[in-house]
Protein backbone atom coordinates (compact mmCIF):
# COMPACT_ATOMS: atom_id res chain seq x y z
CA UNK A 1 0.00 0.00 0.00
CA UNK A 2 1.22 3.22 -0.99
CA UNK A 3 1.92 6.24 1.41
CA UNK A 4 -1.12 8.21 2.01
CA UNK A 5 -3.67 5.88 1.27
CA UNK A 6 -6.79 6.13 3.57
CA UNK A 7 -7.98 2.62 5.12
CA UNK A 8 -11.19 1.24 4.04
CA UNK A 9 -13.11 -1.28 6.05
CA UNK A 10 -12.33 -3.81 2.89
CA UNK A 11 -8.82 -2.98 3.08
CA UNK A 12 -8.57 -3.71 6.28
CA UNK A 13 -10.12 -6.52 5.88
CA UNK A 14 -7.88 -7.60 3.03
CA UNK A 15 -4.73 -6.41 5.71
CA UNK A 16 -6.04 -8.96 7.93
CA UNK A 17 -7.01 -11.77 5.35
CA UNK A 18 -3.09 -11.42 4.70
CA UNK A 19 -1.48 -11.71 8.11
CA UNK A 20 -1.07 -8.06 8.89
CA UNK A 21 -2.24 -7.39 12.51
CA UNK A 22 -0.98 -3.87 12.54
CA UNK A 23 0.05 -0.60 10.32
CA UNK A 24 1.26 2.93 11.35
CA UNK A 25 -1.22 5.85 10.95
CA UNK A 26 -0.05 8.92 10.37
CA UNK A 27 -2.26 11.83 12.44
CA UNK A 28 -1.44 15.47 12.76
CA UNK A 29 -2.69 15.39 16.43
CA UNK A 30 -0.15 12.67 17.60
CA UNK A 31 2.73 13.62 15.52
CA UNK A 32 5.07 14.46 18.54
CA UNK A 33 3.98 11.51 20.75
CA UNK A 34 6.75 9.57 20.52
CA UNK A 35 7.32 5.66 21.59
CA UNK A 36 10.66 5.30 22.70
CA UNK A 37 12.44 2.03 22.39
CA UNK A 38 13.83 0.90 26.09
CA UNK A 39 15.96 -1.75 24.47
CA UNK A 40 17.49 -0.82 21.00
CA UNK A 41 16.43 -3.29 17.68
CA UNK A 42 20.44 -4.63 17.46
CA UNK A 43 20.10 -5.81 21.02
CA UNK A 44 16.92 -7.38 20.47
CA UNK A 45 18.11 -8.95 17.71
CA UNK A 46 21.37 -10.23 18.91
CA UNK A 47 19.52 -11.68 22.07
CA UNK A 48 16.55 -13.39 20.24
CA UNK A 49 19.13 -15.10 17.95
CA UNK A 50 21.84 -16.30 20.90
CA UNK A 51 18.09 -17.45 23.10
CA UNK A 52 16.90 -19.58 19.85
CA UNK A 53 20.06 -21.11 19.28
CA UNK A 54 21.02 -22.22 22.82
CA UNK A 55 17.58 -23.36 23.90
CA UNK A 56 17.47 -25.42 21.32
CA UNK A 57 21.16 -26.61 21.56
CA UNK A 58 20.29 -27.10 25.46
CA UNK A 59 17.10 -29.63 24.63
CA UNK A 60 18.87 -31.87 21.85
CA UNK A 61 22.45 -31.80 23.82
CA UNK A 62 24.16 -30.30 20.78
CA UNK A 63 26.57 -27.69 20.88
CA UNK A 64 28.11 -25.91 18.46
CA UNK A 65 31.49 -24.22 19.11
CA UNK A 66 29.80 -20.45 19.59
CA UNK A 67 28.24 -22.01 22.88
CA UNK A 68 29.68 -24.62 25.03
CA UNK A 69 28.39 -26.24 27.72
CA UNK A 70 30.82 -24.52 30.34
CA UNK A 71 30.67 -20.82 28.74
CA UNK A 72 26.95 -20.06 28.60
CA UNK A 73 27.23 -17.54 31.08
CA UNK A 74 30.22 -16.01 29.52
CA UNK A 75 28.66 -16.14 26.47
CA UNK A 76 24.79 -14.04 27.81
CA UNK A 77 26.71 -12.34 30.38
CA UNK A 78 27.73 -9.43 27.80
CA UNK A 79 24.41 -9.03 26.08
CA UNK A 80 22.36 -9.06 29.12
CA UNK A 81 24.47 -5.95 31.00
CA UNK A 82 23.71 -4.17 27.68
CA UNK A 83 20.13 -4.87 28.22
CA UNK A 84 20.65 -3.60 31.56
CA UNK A 85 22.95 -0.82 30.65
CA UNK A 86 19.84 0.89 28.43
CA UNK A 87 16.92 -0.41 31.09
CA UNK A 88 18.74 2.09 33.43
CA UNK A 89 19.62 4.75 30.62
CA UNK A 90 15.77 4.68 29.55
CA UNK A 91 15.19 5.61 33.33
CA UNK A 92 12.67 2.39 33.08
CA UNK A 93 13.70 0.89 36.68
CA UNK A 94 13.19 4.43 38.12
CA UNK A 95 10.06 5.34 36.58
CA UNK A 96 8.25 2.86 34.66
CA UNK A 97 8.96 0.32 31.79
CA UNK A 98 6.51 0.34 28.77
CA UNK A 99 5.77 -1.72 26.21
CA UNK A 100 9.25 -3.87 25.25
CA UNK A 101 7.54 -6.23 23.10
CA UNK A 102 9.64 -8.08 20.48
CA UNK A 103 6.93 -10.31 19.27
CA UNK A 104 4.97 -12.57 20.35
CA UNK A 105 3.62 -16.85 19.51
CA UNK A 106 6.90 -18.17 19.76
CA UNK A 107 9.00 -19.84 23.19
CA UNK A 108 11.79 -17.50 22.45
CA UNK A 109 10.35 -13.95 22.34
CA UNK A 110 8.50 -14.94 25.05
CA UNK A 111 11.23 -15.64 26.92
CA UNK A 112 13.01 -12.55 25.85
CA UNK A 113 9.85 -10.45 26.65
CA UNK A 114 10.38 -11.79 30.56
CA UNK A 115 13.80 -11.45 30.74
CA UNK A 116 13.27 -7.75 29.87
CA UNK A 117 10.54 -7.74 32.20
CA UNK A 118 12.02 -9.38 35.07
CA UNK A 119 15.42 -7.49 34.94
CA UNK A 120 12.96 -3.84 35.36
CA UNK A 121 11.46 -5.60 38.10
CA UNK A 122 14.91 -6.75 39.32
CA UNK A 123 16.40 -3.40 39.34
CA UNK A 124 13.60 -1.35 40.91
CA UNK A 125 14.29 -3.52 43.92
CA UNK A 126 17.95 -2.65 43.27
CA UNK A 127 19.76 -6.13 42.99
CA UNK A 128 23.19 -5.64 41.91
CA UNK A 129 25.25 -6.34 38.58
CA UNK A 130 25.44 -10.32 39.20
CA UNK A 131 22.18 -10.74 40.49
CA UNK A 132 21.06 -9.62 37.64
CA UNK A 133 22.71 -11.30 35.55
CA UNK A 134 21.86 -14.53 36.85
CA UNK A 135 18.35 -13.33 36.66
CA UNK A 136 18.40 -12.23 33.24
CA UNK A 137 20.22 -15.69 32.19
CA UNK A 138 17.70 -17.62 34.05
CA UNK A 139 14.82 -15.93 32.60
CA UNK A 140 15.71 -16.30 29.09
CA UNK A 141 16.76 -20.24 29.46
CA UNK A 142 13.47 -20.36 32.08
CA UNK A 143 11.32 -22.85 29.11
CA UNK A 144 13.94 -24.68 27.75
CA UNK A 145 12.36 -27.90 29.07
CA UNK A 146 9.44 -27.21 26.91
CA UNK A 147 11.79 -27.92 23.89
CA UNK A 148 11.64 -31.65 25.49
CA UNK A 149 7.30 -31.36 25.41
CA UNK A 150 5.95 -33.11 21.92
CA UNK A 151 4.84 -29.52 20.11
CA UNK A 152 1.57 -31.12 19.13
CA UNK A 153 0.64 -30.71 23.16
CA UNK A 154 1.96 -27.39 23.24
CA UNK A 155 0.25 -25.59 20.43
CA UNK A 156 -2.95 -27.53 20.73
CA UNK A 157 -5.51 -25.15 20.45
CA UNK A 158 -8.67 -26.38 22.43
CA UNK A 159 -8.63 -27.85 26.17
CA UNK A 160 -5.28 -30.00 27.31
CA UNK A 161 -6.59 -33.09 28.98
CA UNK A 162 -5.42 -34.35 32.54
CA UNK A 163 -2.41 -36.31 30.62
CA UNK A 164 -1.66 -33.57 28.18
CA UNK A 165 -0.86 -30.84 30.68
CA UNK A 166 0.62 -33.36 33.04
CA UNK A 167 2.94 -33.74 30.33
CA UNK A 168 3.28 -29.77 29.47
CA UNK A 169 4.11 -29.92 33.78
CA UNK A 170 7.15 -32.02 33.30
CA UNK A 171 8.86 -29.31 31.60
CA UNK A 172 9.96 -27.40 34.66
CA UNK A 173 11.78 -30.67 35.50
CA UNK A 174 13.24 -30.98 32.51
CA UNK A 175 14.19 -27.81 32.29
CA UNK A 176 15.87 -27.55 35.61
CA UNK A 177 17.82 -30.75 34.88
CA UNK A 178 19.13 -29.31 31.50
CA UNK A 179 20.39 -26.34 33.03
CA UNK A 180 21.63 -27.69 36.17
CA UNK A 181 24.45 -29.97 34.34
CA UNK A 182 25.90 -26.87 32.86
CA UNK A 183 29.06 -25.71 34.27
CA UNK A 184 28.69 -21.82 34.56
CA UNK A 185 24.94 -21.82 34.89
CA UNK A 186 24.72 -20.40 38.86
CA UNK A 187 21.68 -22.30 40.86
CA UNK A 188 20.20 -19.21 41.23
CA UNK A 189 19.54 -19.07 37.46
CA UNK A 190 18.90 -22.38 36.38
CA UNK A 191 16.25 -22.51 39.79
CA UNK A 192 13.92 -20.20 37.77
CA UNK A 193 13.12 -23.09 35.21
CA UNK A 194 11.98 -25.28 37.87
CA UNK A 195 10.11 -23.01 40.01
CA UNK A 196 8.60 -20.82 37.85
CA UNK A 197 4.95 -21.74 37.82
CA UNK A 198 5.15 -22.59 41.72
CA UNK A 199 2.44 -20.45 43.67
CA UNK A 200 2.91 -18.97 46.91
CA UNK A 201 -0.17 -20.91 48.25
CA UNK A 202 1.05 -24.42 46.97
CA UNK A 203 -1.36 -24.76 44.06
CA UNK A 204 2.07 -24.32 41.60
CA UNK A 205 4.07 -27.57 40.26
CA UNK A 206 6.04 -29.17 40.13
CA UNK A 207 6.52 -29.26 43.61
CA UNK A 208 3.68 -27.39 45.32
CA UNK A 209 5.95 -25.13 47.24
CA UNK A 210 4.98 -22.70 49.08
CA UNK A 211 6.05 -19.05 50.62
CA UNK A 212 10.20 -18.83 51.29
CA UNK A 213 10.37 -22.19 49.55
CA UNK A 214 10.39 -20.61 46.31
CA UNK A 215 13.62 -18.71 45.76
CA UNK A 216 12.85 -14.97 45.38
CA UNK A 217 14.07 -15.18 41.81
CA UNK A 218 11.06 -17.05 40.88
CA UNK A 219 8.87 -15.03 42.69
CA UNK A 220 9.52 -12.41 40.09
CA UNK A 221 9.98 -14.54 37.04
CA UNK A 222 6.09 -16.03 37.84
CA UNK A 223 4.19 -12.38 37.48
CA UNK A 224 6.44 -11.58 34.48
CA UNK A 225 5.89 -14.80 33.06
CA UNK A 226 2.25 -14.79 33.44
CA UNK A 227 2.05 -11.10 32.34
CA UNK A 228 4.04 -11.69 29.53
CA UNK A 229 1.74 -15.05 28.32
CA UNK A 230 -1.06 -12.86 28.95
CA UNK A 231 -0.61 -10.27 26.32
CA UNK A 232 0.61 -12.49 23.77
CA UNK A 233 -1.30 -14.36 20.89
CA UNK A 234 -1.68 -17.55 21.80
CA UNK A 235 -2.89 -20.56 18.94
CA UNK A 236 -6.17 -20.93 21.71
CA UNK A 237 -6.49 -17.31 21.97
CA UNK A 238 -6.25 -13.96 21.28
CA UNK A 239 -3.43 -11.76 23.92
CA UNK A 240 -5.50 -9.83 26.85
CA UNK A 241 -5.16 -5.96 26.50
CA UNK A 242 -2.43 -4.51 29.09
CA UNK A 243 -5.37 -3.82 31.53
CA UNK A 244 -6.79 -7.04 31.40
CA UNK A 245 -3.46 -8.85 32.20
CA UNK A 246 -2.83 -6.64 35.30
CA UNK A 247 -5.94 -7.39 36.65
CA UNK A 248 -5.98 -11.25 36.20
CA UNK A 249 -1.85 -10.62 38.07
CA UNK A 250 -3.65 -8.13 40.77
CA UNK A 251 -6.53 -11.40 41.13
CA UNK A 252 -4.08 -14.04 41.29
CA UNK A 253 -2.37 -12.02 44.28
CA UNK A 254 -5.59 -11.41 45.99
CA UNK A 255 -5.70 -15.65 46.14
CA UNK A 256 -2.62 -15.82 47.65
CA UNK A 257 -0.50 -16.93 44.50
CA UNK A 258 1.92 -14.73 43.71
CA UNK A 259 3.85 -12.92 46.27
CA UNK A 260 3.72 -9.18 48.05
CA UNK A 261 7.40 -7.69 46.41
CA UNK A 262 6.99 -9.73 43.39
CA UNK A 263 3.45 -7.73 42.43
CA UNK A 264 4.00 -4.64 43.71
CA UNK A 265 7.76 -4.04 42.35
CA UNK A 266 5.42 -4.71 38.74
CA UNK A 267 2.73 -2.77 39.89
CA UNK A 268 5.52 -0.15 40.64
CA UNK A 269 7.69 -0.50 37.19
CA UNK A 270 5.38 -1.84 34.20
CA UNK A 271 3.54 0.89 32.72
CA UNK A 272 -0.20 -0.73 32.14
CA UNK A 273 -1.11 2.15 29.53
CA UNK A 274 2.10 2.16 27.84
CA UNK A 275 2.45 5.68 25.95
CA UNK A 276 1.38 5.73 22.39
CA UNK A 277 -1.46 3.06 23.48
CA UNK A 278 -5.22 4.31 22.02
CA UNK A 279 -7.82 4.33 24.37
CA UNK A 280 -11.78 4.49 24.39
CA UNK A 281 -13.00 6.32 27.10
CA UNK A 282 -16.31 5.96 29.02
CA UNK A 283 -17.79 9.18 27.09
CA UNK A 284 -17.01 7.45 23.85
CA UNK A 285 -14.40 9.20 23.17
CA UNK A 286 -11.06 7.99 21.77
CA UNK A 287 -7.80 8.81 22.78
CA UNK A 288 -3.84 8.67 23.10
CA UNK A 289 -1.76 8.31 25.93
CA UNK A 290 0.59 10.61 26.49
CA UNK A 291 2.61 10.15 29.19
CA UNK A 292 2.03 8.18 32.43
CA UNK A 293 1.10 9.76 35.99
CA UNK A 294 1.62 8.72 39.21
CA UNK A 295 -1.26 6.58 39.57
CA UNK A 296 -0.67 3.82 36.79
CA UNK A 297 -4.60 3.28 36.56
CA UNK A 298 -5.07 6.99 35.32
CA UNK A 299 -2.78 8.40 32.90
CA UNK A 300 -2.55 11.89 30.47
CA UNK A 301 -4.16 11.18 27.51
CA UNK A 302 -5.06 13.30 24.51
CA UNK A 303 -8.53 13.26 23.27
CA UNK A 304 -8.54 12.80 19.65
CA UNK A 305 -12.26 11.47 18.39
CA UNK A 306 -15.28 12.56 19.55
CA UNK A 307 -17.88 9.40 20.38
CA UNK A 308 -18.95 9.41 16.59
CA UNK A 309 -15.59 8.91 14.95
CA UNK A 310 -15.31 11.88 14.06
CA UNK A 311 -12.05 14.22 14.71
CA UNK A 312 -11.93 16.95 17.55
CA UNK A 313 -9.47 19.66 18.39
CA UNK A 314 -7.75 17.45 20.27
CA UNK A 315 -6.92 17.81 24.34
CA UNK A 316 -5.27 16.58 27.12
CA UNK A 317 -6.59 14.98 30.48
CA UNK A 318 -4.88 14.09 33.85
CA UNK A 319 -7.55 11.10 34.48
CA UNK A 320 -6.27 11.21 37.91
CA UNK A 321 -8.08 14.59 38.41
CA UNK A 322 -11.61 13.96 37.28
CA UNK A 323 -13.74 11.39 38.72
CA UNK A 324 -16.50 11.02 35.99
CA UNK A 325 -14.11 10.01 32.86
CA UNK A 326 -12.22 6.55 33.10
CA UNK A 327 -10.63 3.90 30.41
CA UNK A 328 -13.22 1.72 28.97
CA UNK A 329 -10.98 -0.12 26.63
CA UNK A 330 -7.60 -0.20 25.56
CA UNK A 331 -8.01 -0.73 21.32
CA UNK A 332 -5.87 -2.95 20.10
Amino acid sequence: MARGVVLTESLIRRLGEVGVRAVCIENRATDDILVREIVDERTKVQLLGMTYDTLHELATTQFTPYVQPKRLRQSFAPVVEDVIAQLKESGAAGDQLSSVYVTDGELFHHSVNVTFYALALGMHMGLNKSELIDLGIGTLLHDVGKLCIDASVLQKPGRLSDEEFQEVQRHAQLGYDILSRQGDISARSSIIALQHHERMDGSGYPGGLTGKDIHPFSQLSAVADVYEALTANRVYRRAFLPHDAMRVIQDEHAKGRFSDFAVRAFLETISIYPIGMSVRLSNGHLAVVVRSSEHLQFPIVRVIEDEHGQAIVPYEIDLATVSDIRIEACES
